[in-house]
């Protein structure tokens, strides 16, 4: 009988305590996450053309990092090192970085936008967005046809909820940073694909797009062009984190109704093994007759 009070015991705690340990370290991961500067350390051992390529929203070509374009391939290996790049924004133009970001890493992002050498501007801002692939592809379009009046006159005519079928967001609606002179933010991936992608082969499915961003878009708060060139520098830093397994977060919703049915139960049955306990512990007594009396 002890057992069975020690086993509901245990079992009532768990889900008591398990919401609260599990709410409070995802957000000390979160708050870690964005608190830390970029520390790159540079490896030179590595090739980072295997998991990195600059891109040119002008020209709509991929430009490798170092070495020839020649047999470029968007296939490229997860992004698992740091590395640190300048690249040159021209006037009223983009550049994206394209990586392929995987779940248990963390990865921090350190901008600096510069005048270039010999420019007559002192301003030297842009705007910096974190996007995916599909989103990439409609910044381009919208690039492409940034002076057609008829393509604004579309996308104002179309109804709010239906805008995003023509437009672009950045990755999760938030990683967008405009006006910036230098910014660090910080990304995780919680997982590498939907099941549909495993299905599929899709191996786009985890690449997104650093875009420097130096003309006028769509986005009502962009910065749009200094009229000059600018340079920027990309820190990237890359660290294992650790990542929370999805199914907590069904622990964390499931475990609160649960518990309201299931601690009622462990105590109501704890409460009626007592009272047996106490009833076999006690002595007989006799119950004395009217008769007798």
């Amino acid at each position: 009988m002890k057992n069975e009070n020690s086993f509901f015991a245990i079992i009532t705690n768990v889900m008591i305590i398990l919401p609260i340990v599990i709410f409070g370290t995802n957000s000390t991961i979160t708050s870690v996450n964005a608190a830390n500067d970029c520390e790159v350390s540079i490896d030179s051992s590595w090739d980072v053309e295997e998991a990195v390529t600059i891109h040119n929203v002008d020209s709509g070509s991929t430009i490798p990092i170092f070495g020839d374009s020649v047999g470029y391939s968007e296939s490229k290996a997860p992004l698992k090192q740091d590395f640190v790049y300048e690249v040159v924004i021209e006037n009223g133009g983009a550049t994206a970085i394209s990586m392929k970001l995987v779940a248990g890493y963390k990865y921090n992002f350190c901008i600096t936008f510069s005048p270039i050498l010999g420019s007559n501007s002192t301003v030297a801002k842009g705007d910096v967005y974190l996007m995916t692939k599909s989103n990439w592809d409609s910044y381009k379009a919208e690039y492409n046809s940034r002076e057609s009046e008829n393509m604004a006159e579309i996308i104002e005519a179309m109804p709010v909820e239906w805008r995003d079928m023509l437009t672009w967001i950045p990755f999760r609606d938030v990683h967008s940073y405009e006006g910036e002179k230098y910014k660090q933010f910080s990304v995780g991936i919680d997982s590498s694909g939907s099941s549909w992608t495993s299905i599929f082969g899709d191996e786009s499915a985890n690449d997104y797009y650093l875009v420097l961003d130096g003309w006028d878009n769509s986005r009502p708060n962009d910065f749009g062009s200094i009229s000059d060139d600018m340079n920027a520098e990309i820190l990237v830093e890359v660290e294992e984190r650790l990542s929370i397994p999805p199914f907590t977060a069904y622990l964390l919703i499931g475990s609160l109704p649960i518990s309201c049915i299931v601690i009622p139960i462990a105590l109501h049955i704890a409460y009626k093994n007592g009272a047996k306990e106490d009833i076999k512990d006690s002595p007989p007594e006799q119950i004395p007759f009217l008769e007798d009396a």
